[in-house]
């Protein structure tokens, strides 16, 4: 299937997919308003233009806001019927404020949880029909990988992970043999595989990329590229024009990341959030205080903007002095010194909100890296080229590296989502991390 085939195709699918998910939002609406007060909603026309239009608009954002309007036949499809849960709990908490605005509409509270569980059940259904009926006029994309062992190995357990066997790997060329070969002869190989895309690792050398880059081009192959730090570190460039020279302007982090704004809603967010999450605050104390020995807080030494130190709360999720024998130890898989009750916070982050109070302090922001102990960060400075620059912003309580990333990835990859988020970030993608975050919070992801 040709790319323009395909774009049209996502295009009319897309179409449909707006049109179904507006309809089932007016069915649910209606049906659980009838079981509720026996009205039916599309026969009354000031709840349908007062509520219904509003509602239906805020819907189709947040599901673009989770990504739900675009790739859906590339995408794990458990990662995208888990997107709704978050997505339709938020559209439920808008519905029912608007109910508080027009208090005309009688709108019965207890409709709401007849809504959530059909919304969810119906949508569900509806978009595994659709994506299945997409996925035949799909094509698996036939792919070739380049790199090194160790990165060309990672990023196939990612696609088969993270995809929907959207890819067909047909050959892995491992970057010591790609070096034996001079480039007449790995474009002559290339030919004879012919695939649909290319995908480079990030430690082929950028002469090697572009290259690669030409020979795709020539040959009308699509090539994903995994970017160096380098490249990260460019991609929020500003392009500008002086006389017959396009220019790219690179701004300092540390110019780019001041916000008074940001500030501003860091301190109305967080307090928020406190007293909404204080009942939760009391029952996790609890079951800590009686499950295991030792504080309910826990209080560690961590690095923040230009390399200050502060002292980060959170709620304790492993045994009391866990690191008195060992040190500072990385936490990984199966780590024996979590608690039982610290594997549910690690799992839903809920051993984060105590870090709302470092964001009111201002030693954090909500959305930023994740401040790292001073151990680990004089460490990965000596180890990692640019990791210093992920200090030019304030730590975050969430990040980018924090939903897709897993407590287990390694330094270097969090560091490249760090560095992209430093490079781009903007009220909208932050907006984005935090309905992410939700997510990850409701479904459980990321725990790894």
């Amino acid at each position: 299937m040709s790319d323009l085939v395909k774009k049209y195709l996502d295009f009319y699918f897309n179409i449909i997919r707006i049109i179904g998910d507006i309809f089932i939002i007016i069915i649910s609406f209606s049906f659980s308003l009838y079981v509720t007060s026996g009205k039916f909603i599309i026969f009354d026309t000031d709840i349908f233009i007062d509520m219904m239009f509003p509602i239906i608009l805020f819907s189709i954002l947040i599901f673009n806001f989770y990504n739900l309007y675009n790739d859906q036949t590339r995408k794990p499809l458990w990662d995208i019927l888990y997107s709704f849960i978050p997505g339709i709990f938020i559209i439920i908490i808008f519905s029912f404020i608007l109910t508080y605005y027009y208090p005309s509409l009688n709108f019965p509270k207890r409709s709401f949880i007849y809504l959530y569980l059909i919304l969810v059940i119906l949508i569900i259904i509806w978009r595994y029909i659709l994506i299945k009926v997409q996925k035949r006029f799909d094509s698996v994309k036939e792919t070739v990988i380049i790199g090194s062992e160790q990165l060309t190995t990672k990023l196939i357990k990612n696609i088969k992970k993270h995809t929907n066997h959207g890819y067909k790997i047909i050959e892995v060329i491992d970057k010591n043999i790609f070096k034996e070969l001079n480039m007449t002869e790995l474009k002559n190989k290339l030919e004879d595989i012919n695939p649909d895309i290319l995908f480079l690792t990030s430690d082929i050398s950028i002469k090697d990329k572009e290259e690669l880059f030409h020979i795709s081009l020539e040959k009308e192959w699509e090539i994903s590229i995994i970017p160096e730090f380098y490249e990260i570190m460019i991609s929020g460039v500003e392009l500008k024009q002086i006389g017959e020279f396009p220019i790219y302007n690179v701004r300092s982090l540390k110019k780019r990341n001041k916000s008074i704004i940001k500030r501003v809603l860091d301190i109305l967010y967080s307090f928020l959030a406190l007293i909404i999450l204080l009942p939760f605050i009391i029952l996790i104390s609890i079951a800590i205080k009686l499950t295991s020995e030792g504080p309910v807080l826990y209080k560690q030494k961590r690095v923040s903007q230009h390399g200050d130190e502060f002292k980060v709360y959170k709620f304790r999720t492993m045994i009391e002095n866990a690191e008195e024998k060992t040190g500072p130890v990385l936490s990984g898989n199966n780590d024996q010194r979590i608690t039982k009750v610290g594997k549910i916070l690690r799992k839903t982050r809920m051993d984060e909100i105590p870090q709302l109070i470092n964001v009111l302090k201002g030693d954090m922001s909500l959305i930023g890296p994740r401040p790292e102990r001073p151990h680990f960060v004089e460490k990965f400075n000596k180890e990692i080229s640019y990791y210093k620059f992920r200090h030019y912003i304030k730590s975050g309580l969430t990040g980018l590296a924090q939903i897709h990333g897993f407590y287990s990835t390694d330094a270097e990859e969090k560091l490249r989502m760090d560095l992209i988020y430093a490079n781009n970030n903007n009220i909208l993608f932050d907006i984005k991390i935090i309905l992410n975050t939700l997510k990850v919070i409701l479904i459980g992801e990321k725990a790894e």
